[in-house]
């Protein structure tokens, strides 16, 4: 996982615990300890991908457009890197001329699909009360 998606997953977890709220870029910024810079361009991904909206201006700010309980884990890592892979063949056997008779395929494979289903049933919601009880 890269530092841009550890951010974005700091940034809608922010926003989760303000769900009916319009957060200020700086607020995120220095409640998250992301740089203001980089924080705008994860912003502007995940307002791509629909699950934040901006709004520019003097009243303007950032906002989830899906409640905390309707994100998964999944659909913020997907948003930044587009795809959950473990090993580049198991998205594209064609990279790998030895897919086909490699003993590891496979289990690239099922671990990919383990962590996938593992990644939708982690809700924000649900991490927000995780993170009230620890």
């Amino acid at each position: 996982m890269t530092r841009e998606t550890d951010y974005a997953i700091r940034t809608v977890l922010c926003l989760s615990k303000k769900e009916n709220y319009t957060s200020k870029a700086e607020e995120i910024s220095k409640e998250m300890q992301i740089p203001k810079e980089f924080l705008m361009k994860i912003l502007k991904q995940l307002e791509k991908a629909a699950l934040l909206e901006l709004k520019r201006g003097v009243s303007g700010g950032v906002k989830l457009v899906k409640k905390p309980k309707d994100i998964t884990l999944y659909d913020v890592i997907v948003a930044m890197e587009n795809v959950i892979a473990l090993n580049r063949c198991v998205i594209n056997k064609g990279i790998c001329g030895l897919s086909s008779q490699c003993p590891v395929h496979p289990i690239w494979f099922k671990v990919r699909n383990k962590l996938i289903e593992a990644l939708k049933e982690i809700k924000f919601s649900g991490l927000l009360t995780q993170g009230a009880s620890s």
